[in-house]
Parts: C-alpha cells; sequence; structure tokens
C-alpha cells in the first residue's frame, strides 16, 4: 500500500454518490454521530466509557456485543489509555480490547472511536486490499496484522506528497456528501487513509464483513 496507488482512490469517489447504496449512505451520515458520542463518554469511568463506545461500534458490526469480564478492566483502561496525547501503539494497547470483546476487528473499531487521529478502522476489505486477496480468519484474528496496517498509515501519513492527498481525498469526499445531502464533516489522516484503501478494495462477496467503508 503506498500513497501513489491511494490516489487513484480520489477519481473513484469523485464519481460516487449519484446512486447512494442505503447501507454506506446510512454509515456516512451517522459516523460523526459515533464519533461525537464516543467522546462524551466518562473518562473518569473507564469500564462505562468502554461499555458505551463498545456498544456504538457493534451497532456496525454483523454479530452482537459480547463482553469476556475477565479482560473488561484491562481493555477499559487500554481505550481510556488511547484517549491521551502520546499514545503509544502496541501489541499490549490492541490484544486486551481483542480478548475482551473477542474480535479484532471489533477491537479496532473500538480504538478507532476513542481516538480517531491514532487508530485506523480495519477489516477484511482493508485487508483484501493490502493483501490482493481474501484474508483468511486467522489472519483476521492476529493481532500482528492490524499492527502492520498501522504502521503502512502512519508511513504514508509522513510522505512528502501526503497533505495534498489528504486535500483532494477530502474535496472529493465532502462533494460525495453534499451530493447524498448529507452534511460535510472533516476526516483525520487514518481515516483518509482506510477510506481510500476500502474505495480501491475488490468487492466482498458479503458487504456486511467488509467494515464501515462498504
Amino acid at each position: 500500500m503506498d500513497i501513489e496507488t491511494l490516489y487513484e482512490a480520489v477519481e473513484l469517489v469523485r464519481k460516487s454518490g449519484y446512486h447512494g447504496n442505503a447501507r454506506e449512505t446510512t454509515f456516512m451520515r451517522t459516523y460523526p454521530l459515533l464519533l461525537t458520542t464516543a467522546a462524551q463518554a466518562p473518562s473518569d469511568s473507564p469500564v462505562e466509557s468502554f461499555l458505551r463506545v463498545a456498544t456504538l461500534a457493534y451497532g456496525w458490526m454483523p454479530r452482537s456485543l459480547c463482553i469476556d469480564a475477565n479482560h473488561l478492566d484491562q481493555a477499559a483502561e487500554a481505550c481510556v489509555s488511547a484517549r491521551q496525547d502520546g499514545t503509544s501503539i502496541s501489541l499490549d494497547c490492541i490484544e486486551p480490547v481483542a480478548a475482551c470483546l473477542g474480535s479484532l476487528v471489533g477491537a479496532a473499531r473500538v480504538l478507532h472511536l476513542f481516538s480517531p487521529s491514532v487508530f485506523p478502522l480495519w477489516g477484511p476489505r482493508v485487508e483484501r486490499f493490502r493483501l490482493g486477496d481474501i484474508p483468511s480468519n486467522y489472519h483476521m484474528t492476529q493481532s500482528r496484522n492490524y499492527l502492520a496496517f498501522i504502521d503502512e498509515v502512519q508511513s504514508i501519513a509522513s510522505h512528502p506528497l501526503f497533505l495534498t492527498f489528504h486535500h483532494e481525498y477530502c474535496t472529493a469526499f465532502q462533494a460525495k456528501l453534499q451530493r447524498l445531502q448529507i452534511p460535510a464533516y472533516p476526516l483525520t489522516q487514518p481515516r483518509v487513509i482506510e477510506s481510500a484503501a476500502c474505495e480501491l478494495a475488490p468487492p466482498m462477496e458479503d458487504q456486511r464483513t467488509g467494515g464501515w467503508t462498504l
């Protein structure tokens, strides 16, 4: 995954939004509300904050929320820490959340809601783009693969051309929102990169498992 390839997504976004997919349009309309609601979760009560945000995140998961209470306190502390400036991204932050939820994809979504400027969304559709093939179920359970994606996102965000790409993608995205009669909202750097990757990914057979960008 590199910025030159991601640039191809800009034109795809420019040409889309004239015949909105109902599920995609619903997500685009509700995404900023998810971020706003998650930001209001009380940081002085880590467990309550985690449960609120996890409930929000699982509204866009194909399976129901199921909490492993043995990992709840550790997962809650990891997510609250993810909100802090200078958060260290490591397996120690990701794995407690994945263990509590029983899902690495779910963990990525919860972490994104807690810290959208640091943790990108992640799922099978992103990995299908990165790998050029459908990822195995085993692949999607390995925290190192999500961490590798985060590393790629950070590398792309530091590229000299990224600010230009970010501007062009966001301009195309805002125009798409306007065509769909959705109020404009900003996208963080990780969200732009993940969104572009999903635009370029081959269609999934079951869109419910393809991540939040459908």
